[in-house]
């Protein structure tokens, strides 16, 4: 991403929203991250499915 559009997508503050991230266990955030960010497809996948419901989408 060019300076521009991290700009325009996430550092104007006249349109970015801040959200506070309490991390209980480093641990788990780990393995949920790497988990993630991996090549295996199949536990994203299902991890995303299980938890769409949490999302907060304004489409």
């Amino acid at each position: 991403m060019n300076a521009e559009q991290l700009w325009d997508t996430t550092m104007n503050p006249e349109f970015r929203t801040l959200r506070k991230v309490v991390i209980y266990s480093g641990t788990e955030a780990d393995r949920v991250f790497s988990m993630l960010m991996g090549d295996e497809v199949p536990p994203r996948r299902d991890f995303i499915e299980r938890n769409a419901k949490y999302a907060n989408i304004d489409a």
